[in-house]
């Protein structure tokens, strides 16, 4: 499918390409060798949505489809520990019917929890309230727990601790404990939904991860795709020596800004003062990025396609053969005296080609220096 979308952009743009070249014998091929001015190598990697974020849209179009017969005011905002199973989504579903009612009863809690616990048993039910910092009455429904202990959110854990609450069995048997005997102070459970009440028709509005948010490492995700094309790229040019671009495909609420990207490629942003000079400090970037004077310098230039959007084209300043501005008639980036400088094509076209290749002959020039130099 991704290829499919890499073959669109390039015959949009007149470019005849060769999949998978035959006449690669050995080692890895690139997905295409592209006929133009110039000819070009081209690989296609795909990032899919962060395991994270996958778990939440799942749990979040499952719980909503399992909701939808609720016609009472309220919404829900979902908890998750992993990806949520089939059973719990159901069991959890639920427990939220009967807490949405509770908001029409004359002796209704300011918030209601349905709460599938880790050790939850499917063939018993607890209900009870607790009073929190925020609300004097949330009032849980939950799986019973085997252990007898039960994990909340954590801005909903009793306040004070040594409050006594009962605890009404589906079985009939109830049981009246401190809260410190029976709530965990941790986010231990499978699936949490805490129920506010609305105006509105009931939703669960969002899913959250529990232990609160969690890094979107796309700068990674972005240095490892490049290392792996340039490495598929070293084997290309032994059969044919031309410029390589990466296209890097990304869907999905994750997709990384122009920034991340910039940094993935080049290096994190620094601040670099002598000591006790603040003031005659510069910003650098680092050497952590997928590209430098000795790293990945086959791969001359990078394609990102967000949620199928316009593609960004960045440059390698170190490529050690450059990739033409222009050839795609979209947004480019390249590393020019000491800052990005960025075009639209084709609107910058005069202005910003001669820049692009002054650029790069200047940095063919430091490295032959660099060159002899070594040899000397």
């Amino acid at each position: 499918m991704t290829n499919a979308r890499a073959e669109a952009l390039l015959e949009k743009c007149g470019i005849k390409f060769e999949c998978e070249p035959a006449w690669i014998l050995e080692g890895q091929k690139p997905d295409f060798y592209c006929r133009g001015r110039p000819n070009f190598w081209c690989e296609v990697k795909t990032l899919g949505r962060l395991p994270d974020s996958k778990d939440q849209s799942d749990a979040l179009a499952e719980l909503r489809n399992r909701t939808s017969g609720i016609f009472l005011p309220g919404y829900g905002i979902a908890y998750i520990s992993s990806a949520l199973n089939h059973r719990d989504a159901k069991a959890v579903a639920h427990l939220v019917k009967r807490a949405v009612r509770r908001f029409q009863d004359s002796d209704s809690p300011q918030v209601t929890i349905a709460l599938i616990p880790s050790d939850g048993r499917r063939d018993e039910f607890v209900r009870f309230s607790i009073a929190t910092k925020d609300h004097a009455k949330v009032e849980i429904h939950s799986a019973a727990s085997l252990s007898g202990m039960y994990g909340v959110p954590h801005d909903m854990v009793p306040e004070p601790y040594d409050q006594l609450i009962k605890l009404r069995f589906s079985s009939g048997v109830e049981r009246e404990l401190s809260a410190e005997e029976v709530v965990k102070s941790i986010e231990d459970f499978r699936v949490a939904v805490v129920i506010f009440s609305s105006d509105m028709i009931f939703d669960v509005v969002t899913v959250m991860i529990t232990g609160g948010m969690r890094r979107l490492d796309n700068s990674s995700r972005i240095r490892d795709t490049v290392g792996e094309a340039n490495d598929q790229f070293k084997n290309a040019i032994k059969y044919k020596t031309a410029p390589c671009l990466l296209m890097i495909f990304h869907d999905g609420l994750d997709v990384p800004d122009d920034v991340i990207i910039k940094s993935a490629l080049y290096g994190n942003l620094q601040f670099q003062f002598p000591k006790g000079s603040p003031e005659k400090g510069k910003w650098i970037v680092n050497e952590d990025g997928a590209w430098n004077s000795t790293k990945n310098r086959t791969t001359s230039a990078v394609m990102y396609v967000r949620n199928s959007g316009e593609p960004l084209i960045i440059h390698n300043y170190w490529a050690d053969r450059p990739l033409p501005a222009g050839i795609f008639l979209c947004r480019e980036v390249a590393a020019t005296n000491g800052k990005f400088d960025e075009v639209n094509f084709p609107r910058g076209l005069a202005r910003w080609i001669p820049n692009l290749h002054r650029c790069a002959f200047r940095a063919r020039q430091k490295r032959r220096a660099h060159s002899a130099r070594s040899k000397s």
